[in-house]
């Protein structure tokens, strides 16, 4: 059976050449912050009150301490105590209410802030994962066939969760740092421009200090993101095979494996942490420097009669203030470049071309009649890959039933993929057309087709929930004689019958809970409870005994006439009721014919059924003995 081949490794990732942080945060503002712009604008407005509240508080501070220190210099003199005028402790008592009101009003927009941006930000991860999973629903299948399914879990809740944090306490905080920033430094220079000369000389060292740092933490957040797909890729693949993992004795082999690429990741968030730590360092120190040049200017100006202590207090308290953004801001580069690249993440499944859609001028299927047919058709899954399908013309009538059968590798389940759509046949790496009723499949509506074609594959998968939802799955309005007739043609009706819950058993994930022929048996029930014109059957009855599955073939020739049917088997005993079988080798028809022409010519069918009816006398044989 051929199976569907990645186009790239699965195990790694495209290199991502870097990006400037403008970029992603315009595309995420572009198509998920839109609608909450007029929120975002009342969150970044009380955002700034916030921090204007703040600016006041020194102000006030100061003129407190100069009203206050000629008392405390009569007291350090010796001089006979100042008398307390009505209008000095109504100036004092106004400006400690203005300081208490000052953050009493901050507390508030504070809470009503942090209030809504939690909730925009939820809301926001609510559309980004909605766009994602309806993405992933649109693409085509090569591109998962190239992808490791832990990979984009990564995408769907690392990244998403990264961005989330993001937008809930980063974004607006970034805006109001740089106003904030900028509205002190123009009060530092209306309160005495020669200080705030001296506190703006240490600028360009927080703008050098970031330039050196940038690109290393951007570096490392790649490697970081890129490491945790690559741990949700292993989780993702050796859970899905713990059967495999335990039956190969490989558990300790696995946990080394796992316990390897958590190290790596360890070592490299050990990395961005020393990295951001020595970034926060040098701006702490260059903060040190700028507060120092202002403290030895202000007392040098206060010795010149320019300045009072109280007008240096409110300055120095300013200046706390100015720097605070700035470090934040520095701090912050290592939270914007990792939330850069979850964006960017994102944003390449968000950009992933949809290659399998409907057309400009796709039609409704409303009445399938079920004739497919197949023009010269070549089909590869890569540009320079092998053709699995080479020059197959083929043409079934509605109400057929066509047997595929051939060696392993031979195309037969590449053949049902392309009869279901879920492959194109686009130049380069295909030619040919896949007609259905007479139209080329791109013809009709991709939705209609799909629940008109119903493909069956030989891995039965299952969702975790009841026996009756995955019944169900495709027809949730489904009947109950529509589901027992379902059950009957499948054999099944028996087996639920003694389940202690009937139809409400439980089925965990992937149906493990049930063995290998009850899962192909419920897929089969699933797709005839749909009521598709087309049957596509991919070898899903191998796991049954022979007994059962020629029970269930009799069943459905008899049950679904006029139903089309395309069946891939192995064996010749699954197809040799079809009205016509086709043997396919390397992605040709070396064979057609009935049961009994195939036979009857001597070849590859003949010699394959010969032996498959030899073996099974042998093991009757074997049985009896």
């Amino acid at each position: 059976m051929t199976k569907f081949k990645p186009v790239k490794h699965a195990s790694t990732e495209a290199p991502q050449k870097p990006v400037s942080l403008r970029i992603p945060l315009a595309r995420l503002n572009q198509q998920f912050l839109g609608p909450y712009r007029l929120s975002f604008l009342i969150c970044l407005t009380g955002l700034l009150i916030q921090s204007l509240l703040i600016l006041p508080v020194p102000l006030l501070q100061g003129r407190i301490l100069d009203l206050l220190l000629p008392f405390a210099e009569a007291a350090e003199q010796g001089r006979p105590p100042i008398d307390v005028s009505s209008q000095l402790i109504q100036s004092i008592a106004t400006g400690l209410a203005l300081i208490v009101a000052c953050q009493l009003l901050r507390t508030s927009l504070s809470w009503a802030v942090s209030n809504t941006m939690g909730r925009i930000s939820q809301e926001v991860v609510v559309q980004l994962r909605s766009a994602l999973h309806q993405k992933l629903m649109r693409l085509p299948m090569a591109y998962f066939d190239a992808q490791q399914t832990g990979r984009l879990m990564a995408r769907v809740t690392s990244d998403v969760g990264s961005i989330l944090s993001f937008v809930n306490s980063g974004l607006l905080q970034l805006v109001n740092d740089l106003i904030l920033a900028l509205g002190i430094a123009a009060l530092l220079f209306w309160l005495q421009w020669r200080l705030a000369l001296i506190a703006m000389v240490v600028m360009p060292l927080y703008l050098l200090n970031q330039m050196v740092f940038s690109g290393k933490i951007r570096q490392l957040s790649l490697s970081i993101r890129s490491q945790v797909s690559s741990i949700y890729a292993l989780l993702s693949e050796r859970v899905s095979a713990v059967r495999v993992v335990r039956g190969c004795a490989q558990e300790a082999e696995e946990l080394a494996q796992l316990d390897k690429r958590i190290d790596h990741h360890r070592e490299l968030s050990w990395k961005n942490t020393r990295t951001s730590a020595l970034l926060s360092l040098l701006a702490t120190l260059i903060t040190g420097l700028g507060t120092l040049g202002v403290l030895i200017g202000g007392i040098l100006l206060i010795g010149q009669n320019r300045l009072t202590m109280g007008e240096l207090l409110a300055f120095y308290s300013l200046i706390g203030q100015l720097y605070g953004p700035i470090v934040r801001l520095t701090q912050f580069q290592a939270t914007a470049q990792s939330t850069s690249v979850s964006i960017e993440r994102l944003c390449e499944v968000l950009d992933e071309p949809e290659t399998l859609s409907d057309s400009p001028d796709a039609k409704p299927l409303i009445t399938p009649q079920g004739a497919i047919s197949l023009e010269n058709v070549h089909f590869r899954y890569q540009p320079d890959g092998p053709e699995v399908i080479t020059s197959l013309t083929l043409n079934i009538k509605p109400g057929t039933m066509l047997g595929i059968i051939g060696p392993s590798g031979a195309g037969k389940t590449t053949l049902l993929a392309l009869i279901a759509r879920l492959y194109d046949i686009v130049p380069p790496t295909s030619q040919g057309e896949v007609r259905f009723d007479g139209h080329n499949i791109r013809h009709w509506l991709l939705a209609d087709l799909r629940k008109h074609i119903a493909l069956v594959p030989q891995q039965a998968l299952l969702f975790e929930g009841t026996i009756l939802t995955n019944l169900t799955y495709a027809c949730p309005d489904a009947s109950e004689p529509e589901i027992k007739a379902a059950l009957e043609i499948t054999d099944l009706q028996t087996t639920i019958n003694h389940l202690p819950n009937g139809l409400q058993t439980s089925v965990s994930e992937r149906g493990m809970t049930l063995s290998g022929g009850q899962r192909q048996r419920l897929a089969l029930a699933r797709s005839i409870i749909a009521k598709p014109a087309v049957l596509l059957l991919d070898d899903c009855t191998s796991a049954l005994d022979a007994e059962t599955e020629s029970r269930i073939q009799e069943s459905l020739a008899h049950n679904l006439p006029g139903r089309t049917s395309v069946v891939v088997s192995q064996k010749c005993s699954s197809v040799r009721q079809a009205d016509l079988i086709i043997v396919l080798d390397k992605g040709k028809i070396i064979e057609q014919g009935t049961h009994t022409e195939l036979v009857g010519l001597g070849g590859w069918y003949s010699a394959t059924f010969k032996a498959q009816t030899t073996a099974l006398i042998d093991k009757i044989y074997d049985e009896a003995a």
